[in-house]
């Protein structure tokens, strides 16, 4: 049975009730400027205040509910730690530069909103005139992240080259540091589970560690007899690629029996190697994207913005309950996100439950009206 603590005018009125049976008063009435007054809303406060800390101790001291440092160290129990942010990188292409120009490595370029960017290597013009350099940004977290073509220009001019250039292509891979929530459900999946250095559970904990990774799965035995195969999306770090991890599918750099994997991939591989059993052939594989098209027909808000709420909400439901790992979506769940959107309609189709093969991830396809 939970303790009713007490609310501080409860308390005010708790003292006041004492001072009045006591009989310090005599009967009199109480003038209103009175010391006793303030000095009851005072020990009413003091009370409070005792109440607030023990209670802020009490949350403290179990894993569920402890709050910065103290979940910090209840998570490092088990070996859990909070994943820092991570910095988005990727390419600049300037045009019309001379042949031969060179960019040198560490020169600072500056997004169009102002977010500033280094180069991470020496870039050379080439003879038709551009250039492509590798650029990492010098903040953290997702606002570091940007859609192709977004306009840079360098900080200081380089002779043989214009100011300005654009992304070739996103510039992806930056994360927020890890919410605090999502960090306690790790924790305790972490107190939950017995670590057998090995089991299928043991490979989604070392995969979502890995900063960036939001949702992880293991197949045993995905690729023969002795494999692990681990499939990982990266919703924020990634999201202008829906989440699906950028870089080949492979094993760790130093695993010989196997193609080794690039890009985020390989990150997830290499962190998973020191902790996976020595025996297992582990490989990290990108979801296939597995788009699934929706019509619906008498639809009450036929507008543009009613029609992005609902691809909004199939996307949550593909989010909540997609794996890789061999699905089927019922056609019921999709008319329930649908209808979370709050309107009308009559779903035209898919008409009845939606298989998803191995290997790929339901997708938000066209969505119709009529």
């Amino acid at each position: 049975m939970p303790y009713p603590r007490k609310t501080l005018s409860s308390l005010q009125a708790s003292v006041w009730s004492d001072i009045v049976t006591s009989n310090v008063l005599r009967g009199l009435s109480l003038l209103s400027r009175s010391i006793l007054r303030p000095l009851s809303w005072a020990f009413a406060n003091l009370a409070w205040s005792n109440d607030d800390y023990i209670a802020w101790c009490y949350r403290q001291a179990v894993p569920w509910t402890a709050e910065g440092e103290n979940l910090d160290a209840w998570a490092a129990l088990p070996g859990i730690y909070k994943k820092d942010a991570t910095a988005a990188s990727g390419l600049v292409l300037f045009s019309g530069c001379t042949p031969g120009t060179e960019l040198v490595a560490n020169t600072a370029i500056l997004r169009a909103d102002g977010v500033s960017y280094t180069t991470s290597s020496l870039a050379i013009a080439a003879a038709d005139g551009t250039l492509s350099a590798a650029v990492s940004c010098d903040v953290t977290g997702a606002d570091s992240n940007c859609d192709s073509g977004t306009a840079f220009t360098l900080l200081t001019a380089v002779d043989g080259m214009p100011s300005s250039g654009v992304s070739s292509g996103a510039i992806t891979g930056g994360a927020d540091i890890e919410t605090e929530a999502a960090f306690r459900t790790r924790m305790l999946k972490a107190y939950a589970s017995r670590d057998g250095g090995g089991r299928q559970d043991d490979y989604v904990e070392w995969a979502t560690a890995v900063a960036g990774v939001t949702r992880a799965w293991c197949n045993p035995s995905g690729a023969g007899s002795g494999s692990v195969v681990v499939y990982a999306m990266l919703d924020d770090a990634q999201a202008v690629h829906n989440g699906f991890p950028q870089g080949t599918n492979g094993a760790a750099a130093n695993e010989p029996r196997y193609t080794t994997a690039t890009g985020d991939q390989l990150a997830i591989a290499n962190a998973i190697r020191p902790n996976q059993p020595v025996t297992a052939l582990v490989v990290v594989c990108a979801p296939d994207p597995y788009p699934i098209d929706v019509k619906l027909s008498d639809l009450s808000a036929n507008t543009p913005a009613q029609i992005e709420a609902i691809k909004a909400a199939i996307a949550d439901l593909y989010v909540r309950n997609g794996t890789p790992l061999g699905m089927t979506v019922p056609q019921s769940d999709i008319e329930e996100a649908v209808l979370s959107t709050g309107v009308s309609f009559t779903l035209s189709a898919p008409l009845g439950p939606v298989d998803v093969p191995l290997g790929s991830l339901p997708t938000v396809g066209a969505v119709s009206a009529q």
